[in-house]
């Protein structure tokens, strides 16, 4: 049954995904929809229209900045679409992308630095205007060619007044120009433009960038960290950073509340802290992070881990976080790790779920277009978008954890021919692993991987009880590596007895064994 709805949701999300338009698609109609406009002065179709005002939120924008200062014809078309796409979204086919039209609209103003296409923006932006944007479009007071035209938008917007006091509270650049339309409304005034006009008005100075949303985040927990917890400062003084983590890990197991919190914290910044000095590989740190994740309650460290997940561009730390889409406290730190995850990996582009992924991640970019970087993010987006392919996606389907007691096994039946596969896995003793119906593999957590035909043992080490392997075979060669560590490459131990294909097999010997998070992608 949760497989039923886990997949109706997805193709739900799918029939969404599909109807948003990459970066490269939008550039191309919106410059055959300008070149009409500026030869036969016609509307665009319908279809051409339904298409940009669906992405308002980056067509509008994208537009405002198109226009060749030396093509005047040019330069009006640009602005007359931005016109065609909010009319189209005040009628009733359209009305659905009202939303996203005032997105784009707001996005325009912010970015343009030529006061006459702001100002041609400024007023579709009064035609769609709700009292949420009184605040973003009060700002714009303090420029001489717009404030009247802001001044007569705010005057006529129905049932703000309460908005327009609180941004007088908030905003004393534009205070005295608020009140004066504040008592144009109450008719206290003739015109609040004439009002407004009165008062010299500052030039537009660019704004300073606003941090990424991230570095609020990291402050907060910093603030968590410093709660005090004697105990666990002793851990990260005196250990290194490979030992102390764990150690973080099964102190913050034994408490509970705030001062797990104050713990987890800790672990968090000194993982961050290690992973950048390269103490631990990205491997490693997804290992870990899993591990912090089970212990944690608090939503501003699921987040900081989720955003750190991101960084360690692991198979399966994607695998992992896709427990949390959907769920929109995370929809931020998944749209982060979610790109990082496709810029580094860009065989995983692929499959229906990460479609829906990457526009969720657009979405969540768009929401702080006003942020440092984050033109960065929106464009890796729109270019994984525009590289997405159906075919070929990860299987996830046996990513729940298996226990398997005295000689158990577990066994995938999918038949595999060449392909990447990952799990982790925990045992005392010895795990073996079956590829084309053929024991090829031996891991032992003490000895290291002996691959079949070999009479030796490749070593490696492990920061926690669990410990994660991901083995790529192609032909009869065989790639393994362990926790980030790459052991064998391009070995041939597929005999020529071996079949050509088959299914997969893990099996525990008598201490047993715990498998978690298996997954496949066939080439």
């Amino acid at each position: 049954m949760k497989k039923t709805l886990f997949l109706i949701m997805m193709l739900c999300c799918h029939i969404v995904a599909v109807a948003q338009m990459s970066r490269r698609a939008l550039e191309k109609y919106s410059t055959e929809a300008v070149k009409q406009i500026a030869l036969t002065g016609r509307t665009p179709t319908i279809d051409i229209l339904d298409s940009l005002a669906n992405n308002a939120d980056v067509s509008i924008e994208m537009l405002s900045r198109m226009g060749d200062a030396d093509d005047v014809r040019q330069q009006h078309a640009c602005l007359k679409l931005i016109d065609d796409i909010v009319a189209y979204s005040l009628k009733p086919t359209g009305m659905k992308y009202v939303d996203v039209v005032r997105q784009g609209l707001k996005k325009a103003i912010d970015r343009s630095y030529e006061p006459e296409v702001q100002q041609h923006v400024l007023e579709q932006l009064a035609l769609v205007a709700k009292p949420n944007d009184v605040a973003h479009v009060a700002m714009y007071l303090e420029i001489d060619q717009l404030a009247p035209t802001v001044a007569q938008m705010l005057v006529a917007m129905p049932d703000i007044d309460d908005r327009l006091a609180e941004a007088a509270k908030t905003n004393p650049a534009v205070k005295e120009k608020l009140l004066a339309v504040i008592s144009a409304r109450r008719g206290k005034a003739a015109s609040a433009s004439s009002t407004i006009a009165g008062i010299a008005p500052a030039q537009k100075q660019k704004p300073t960038a606003l941090p990424l949303w991230t570095e609020s985040l990291r402050r907060e927990v910093e603030s968590i960290a410093r709660q005090p917890s004697p105990v666990a400062d002793s851990l990260i003084i005196m250990d290194s950073a490979r030992k102390a983590l764990p150690e973080l890990l099964r102190l913050a197991a034994r408490r509970e509340g705030a001062d797990r919190n104050a713990v987890l914290a800790r672990f968090l910044v000194l993982a961050d802290h290690a992973a950048q000095k390269g103490e631990l590989n990205g491997t490693e740190l997804y290992l870990l992070l899993r591990d912090a994740d089970a212990l944690a309650a608090d939503d501003v460290l699921r987040t900081q881990i989720v955003v750190a997940m991101g960084h360690t561009h692991t198979v399966q730390a994607f695998v992992y976080i896709t427990r949390y889409y959907g769920k929109e406290q995370y929809a931020d730190a998944m749209a982060l790790a979610v790109t990082e995850f496709v810029a580094t990996h860009p065989e995983m582009n692929r499959g229906k779920l990460v479609n829906a992924l990457l526009y969720k991640a657009k979405q969540s970019f768009i929401r702080h277009y006003d942020e440092q970087g984050v033109d960065a993010y929106i464009d890796q987006a729109l270019a994984a978008i525009d590289n997405w392919r159906a075919d070929g996606a990860l299987n996830l389907s046996h990513t729940e954890q298996t226990c398997m007691e005295k000689r158990g096994f577990w066994v995938m039946h999918d038949e595999l021919t060449d392909f990447d596969m990952a799990f982790d896995w925990r045992a005392d003793g010895l795990l073996t692993l079956s590829l084309h119906s053929t024991p090829i593999l031996k891991f032992d957590a003490k000895r290291g991987v002996c691959v079949e035909g070999e009479n030796k043992w490749h070593k490696f080490e492990a920061v926690g009880e669990w410990s994660t392997a991901n083995v790529s075979v192609k032909g009869n060669k065989l790639s393994v590596a362990v926790n980030g560590k790459q052991l064998v490459s391009q070995a041939q131990p597929l005999t020529i007895n071996t079949p050509a294909s088959g299914f997969t097999k893990i099996l525990a010997d008598d201490a047993g064994a715990v498998v978690r998070q298996y997954c496949f992608r066939k080439k």
